[in-house]
């Protein structure tokens, strides 16, 4: 992913990812070293309205010497993976503002100026809002309903209000999903939980399909999302 374009200009959208930022967040951090550019592993500690971003200096004990790099006024290109509706990279530049020592290692950065992102999945995935229930497929138990919030011939994600989230479902899995057809009737996807996320008021499950392509893009183009 190239970086930076140089353009100014933040749009509500790419705000709205900025905020989507949680504390404990993982970040890939590069940085210009005497070596040359560097990229390392650091957390998400929280914003100050637009004016600021707080993140960990990254652990020198595993990364190495980095003050070399990070500095009063030095650049740094801050990634980090968006998964609330589809995965991808978010990426943006700032300067350092202020690095603090106490009560832990932080630096204030400015607020970013412009965004870029990219897909995380080379294969492209339809933007969606399909209710689905998610279903037990060894006692058809009904588990909670939810919303398919992207989909693809592979997999989806599936976003669900975390207070129906009684307990998590184990990676590797398999779930069912019924999901109502146009015309009334009832399909049902198996599929596999590769991962699950949450923020303060969703569930997200990121899911594995085990029918065929074609099953799934049948389902596809009755949904009218291919």
């Amino acid at each position: 992913m190239a970086i930076l374009k140089e353009k100014v200009g933040l749009t509500r959208e790419d705000l709205r990812k900025l905020r989507s930022m949680r504390p404990g967040l993982s970040l890939d951090l590069q940085v210009m070293a005497a070596a040359g550019i560097k990229r390392v592993k650091t957390e998400f500690i929280g914003m100050d309205g637009t004016r600021a971003l707080i993140i960990k200096f990254p652990d020198e004990s595993r990364w190495g010497n980095l003050r070399e790099a990070i500095y009063s006024d030095s650049s740094l290109v801050i990634r980090y993976i968006h998964e609330e509706d589809a995965g991808e990279v978010v990426a943006f530049k700032v300067k350092t503002n202020v690095i603090l020592s106490k009560p832990g290692n932080y630096i204030f950065t400015s607020f970013p100026l412009a965004v870029q992102c990219h897909a995380l999945r080379s294969e492209q995935r339809a933007q969606s809002h399909v209710h689905v229930t998610v279903v037990e497929p060894q006692t058809d138990k009904m588990l909670f309903d939810g919303l398919i919030v992207d989909l693809s011939l592979s997999g989806c994600r599936v976003s669900v209000d975390r207070a129906l989230v009684k307990q998590k479902i184990p990676s590797k899995e398999t779930i069912a999903l019924a999901i109502k057809n146009p015309d009334g009737r009832i399909s049902e996807l198996k599929a596999m939980v590769m991962n699950q996320k949450a923020d303060e008021t969703r569930y997200y499950f990121g899911l594995k399909f085990e029918a065929s392509e074609d099953v799934v893009e049948g389902l596809l183009h009755q949904l009218m999302l291919s």
